[in-house]
């Protein structure tokens, strides 16, 4: 059997690692709705749990952002995750206007528990790399994590654009 061209292999090879972040991806959301029913929430809680937990504290409005949730929907989502006990809110150090969310030490401790496992396993396979390799590994989920946020936020400013625009047409009954 004849070798495949470099060109067939290379996009062979492409087509199979974006095929892999795909699954990746999916099981992201799979271990956050197991990670929802363990700790009695929505994915929706989970997903500001994690944006908390990467971010260290986060406005309300910077939540709302990141869950693209009306202001509305980010209070309903922090009023239930404080009632669980695994968010708290603060005074704003520098914008008295506002508050700063965070995980409570409770969240740390329920949310770790619930990852735990998972983080053990990654750090080994992390372990098992040479480190030249981990450094390749490292360039490239960095470079595919900013394509994927530029991405999001190149789709939400065409998406609110959108909106201007189709706001902005008068209605007809008002001009007659």
């Amino acid at each position: 059997m004849p070798a495949l061209p470099v060109a067939d292999d290379a996009r062979r090879l492409t087509a199979t690692l974006r095929a892999c972040l795909l699954r990746k991806a999916l099981a992201d959301c799979r271990q956050r709705a197991a990670a929802a029913s363990l700790l009695g929430v929505t994915m929706t809680d989970v997903l500001a749990l994690q944006h908390l937990a990467r971010a260290g504290t986060m406005t309300p409005g910077v939540l709302s952002d990141r869950l693209q949730l009306t202001s509305g929907g980010t209070s309903a989502v922090v009023q239930r995750l404080e009632r669980h006990g695994l968010v708290t809110s603060g005074p704003h150090p520098d914008d008295g206007r506002s508050t700063l969310l965070r995980l409570s030490p409770a969240a740390e401790h329920r949310v770790a528990g619930a990852y735990a496992p998972l983080v053990r396993e990654v750090d080994a396979i992390v372990d098992a790399l040479a480190p030249g390799d981990r450094a390749v590994v490292e360039t490239f989920l960095a470079r595919v994590a900013e394509a994927t946020e530029a991405s999001a936020d190149s789709i939400l400013r065409r998406v609110r654009g959108e909106r201007l625009r189709v706001e902005a047409v008068p209605h007809a009954g008002l001009w007659a």
